[in-house]
C-alpha cells in the first residue's frame, strides 16, 4: 500500500496478489491465479510468449482503480533488458522514466480493436502504457495509471485510513480485494477472511441465514465461520478445507458480503 498513490481513483478498488506463492500452493489455489494482475489474467501465457514476462513468477502485484481508470504493477525480478528489446522490436516508443522505461503503444485510454502492437496478446487498452524497471513491471490504459503505482509521492494508500484499515484487518494474505466498503482475502494456509464495516451481532445473525445471491445456507457454504471485532471493523474467518480457495472473495464479487451489515 505504501508504494501506491492515494487518489480518488485508487481508493475505489484494490486487488492484491502474490502470484509465485499462489502457484506454488497447488491446485486448490488455482482460482486465485491472476490476483495482482487481474485485468490480464487470461492473457498470462500470451504475454510471456510475446514479450518474455512470466506474470505468475512475480512476488507480488496490485491493481488499483476501475475501468477505464486503473493501474497495475507487479514486483519481482525478470530480464528487463530482454523485455525492453522485445518491446522495441514491436515498434513501441520508449522513454526513460524514474529509473525505468515507459513504453507507450496507444493514446491515453485509446481502445485498440485488433490493430495495435499487442493485438492477440491482451485485449483493448491494457498495455497502452507499460513501464519496465529492475524489480517491477507496470501497465495501464493511460500514463497516469502507471504513475499511480510507480510514483507513490507523499500520500499513499498506506496513509488512507479506510483502505489501510481493511488491509490491516485482512492480515497476511496471498490474494485479496478491497472495494465498496468490504474486503476479502485468502491466507497461505487456505483459511479465508473477510472484513466489513458493521456490528458484530448483525454479522453473526446474517450468517445464520442464506447467501443472498444463491439462497444456500451460509453454514453449508462456509462451515466453521467465526466472527470477531477488529477495531471499527468486523472480521469473518473461515477455516480452509478441500474446496477451491476463494469462497469469500466470490461472495464479495457477487455482493453477498455487503448484505452482511
Amino acid at each position: 500500500m505504501g508504494k501506491v498513490q492515494a487518489t480518488t481513483d485508487t481508493r475505489v478498488s484494490v486487488e492484491y496478489g502474490e502470484p509465485a506463492r499462489v502457484r506454488a500452493l497447488g491446485e486448490r489455489f488455482r482460482t486465485l491465479q491472476g490476483y495482482g494482475f487481474g485485468t490480464i489474467a487470461n492473457s498470462a501465457k500470451l504475454v510471456d510468449e510475446a514479450i518474455g514476462v512470466d506474470l505468475l513468477a512475480f512476488d507480488a502485484g496490485i491493481v488499483v482503480g476501475r475501468a477505464p481508470r486503473w493501474g497495475a504493477v507487479l514486483w519481482g525480478e525478470y530480464d528487463v533488458a530482454a523485455v525492453d528489446g522485445k518491446l522495441k522490436d514491436l515498434g513501441i516508443d520508449g522513454v526513460e522514466q524514474g529509473g525505468g522505461t515507459l513504453w507507450t503503444s496507444g493514446e491515453d485510454f485509446e481502445v485498440s480493436l485488433g490493430d495495435g502492437p499487442f493485438a492477440g496478446v491482451v485485449q483493448l487498452n491494457q498495455f497502452n502504457d507499460v513501464r519496465t524497471a529492475d524489480g517491477s513491471f507496470a501497465f495501464a490504459p493511460a500514463r497516469v495509471g502507471v504513475e499511480w503505482v510507480t510514483e507513490p509521492g507523499d500520500s499513499t494508500l498506506a496513509d488512507d485510513p479506510v483502505v489501510a484499515g481493511f488491509a490491516r484487518c485482512l492480515g497476511d494474505v496471498v490474494a485479496a480485494r478491497i472495494e465498496d466498503g468490504v474486503a476479502a482475502g485468502v491466507r497461505g494456509d487456505g483459511g479465508e477472511v473477510a472484513c466489513v464495516d458493521g456490528e458484530r451481532g448483525t454479522v453473526e445473525e446474517a450468517f445464520k441465514g442464506a447467501v443472498p445471491s444463491t439462497g444456500e445456507p451460509w453454514d453449508s457454504v462456509l462451515p466453521g465461520v467465526t466472527v470477531e471485532e477488529d477495531g471499527g471493523l468486523v472480521r469473518v474467518v473461515a477455516p480452509g478445507g478441500d474446496e477451491p480457495a476463494g469462497r469469500l472473495l466470490g461472495a464479495l464479487m457477487h455482493g453477498d458480503l455487503r448484505e452482511l451489515t
